[in-house]
């Protein structure tokens, strides 16, 4: 814990590669329709995209909002720390319907013949994703 607050935080302008290039990879794929020629097509690659981010976010935040709770009790509760989540929490709560709210945005407007885009949407975005939480991996060593 710092002690300093965001907008302290904030202006500092401390770097933050890992993120940067996270988004950058997101944009990427996004902006480009995945490579897609076709209107249709690109609009089925950023549904898909967006799909694999509601996924993986409706079960990251129930799992950040667990280990923080777990991190409450087990370690700051006993240091007399309170901390509160209500931002994560409410994210949490959330995230499912959001996941859901993508899933039929999906079902309802990706044809049929725009599986194989839908499916490499998915990929590049576990992939982009999987590279981010390596290299945050990385920093715990």
């Amino acid at each position: 814990c710092t002690g300093a607050s965001l907008e302290e935080l904030l202006e500092a302008e401390v770097p933050t590669p890992n993120s940067q290039q996270l988004f950058a990879c997101m944009m990427r794929d996004v902006s480009s329709g995945g490579q897609c020629i076709d209107g249709i097509e690109q609009a089925s690659y950023a549904l898909g995209y967006n799909l694999a981010v509601e996924y993986l976010a409706a079960y990251e935040k129930t799992w950040l909002l667990d280990s923080f709770r777990s991190l409450d009790q087990r370690f700051l509760q006993q240091q007399k720390r309170d901390v509160e989540w209500m931002f994560l929490e409410i994210h949490a709560i959330g995230e499912p319907e959001h996941a859901e709210i993508g899933h039929q945005g999906v079902v309802n407007f990706v044809p049929k013949a725009h599986e194989e885009v839908l499916r490499r949407a998915m990929l590049d975005h576990d992939r982009d994703f999987a590279q981010f939480y390596n290299r945050l991996a990385d920093l715990l060593c």
